[in-house]
């Protein structure tokens, strides 16, 4: 299957206004709090270069502590269906996102190896995935992986 190309250096990304919301509510702001995550779903425009961020999942059932987690894929797997399939595929997966307890967040190299063998190991639509990461403040680190580059968005 071909994939649906997008100009990773013009790239246009947009997100509904609940995605924040959900960002927001799982900001690790105390001392305590485990990091959280999930998955990026969305709709792709590639005539416009756009591509628009509608769901930001959390997952449910995941391993976390402070500097880690592990995402429960088989949950977010069913949950990713699931909205694939009520949107007749126009709403697709995009990418993963998650916080760090970091007022300026930075990917660790676990972070980065992760992003590289999920580009490789998951089906998706497009030509590249997105990635961010959620920081305490109003910081968040995002960029999108085409297989070679990571590009920053905002």
């Amino acid at each position: 299957m071909c994939k649906i190309k997008f100009n990773q250096s013009k790239l246009i990304i947009e997100m509904d206004p609940t995605v924040f919301k959900i960002f927001h509510a799982y900001k690790q702001k105390k001392v305590c709090d485990a990091e959280k995550g999930g998955v990026l779903m969305g709709k792709l425009y590639p005539s416009s270069n756009k591509i628009i961020i509608t769901h930001a999942l959390i997952c449910k059932n995941q391993k976390s502590s402070r500097y880690g987690i592990t995402l429960n894929t088989k949950y977010l797997q069913k949950k990713i269906l699931k909205i694939w399939e009520e949107s007749e595929g126009t709403i697709t997966y995009l990418g993963d996102w998650h916080t760090h307890p970091e007022n300026n967040p930075k990917p660790s190299i676990l972070d980065f190896k992760t992003f590289v063998l999920n580009y490789f190991t998951s089906k998706f639509d497009q030509n590249l995935l997105l990635y961010i990461i959620v920081g305490n403040n109003k910081k968040n680190w995002c960029k999108s992986f085409n297989g070679l580059i990571f590009s920053k968005f905002s």
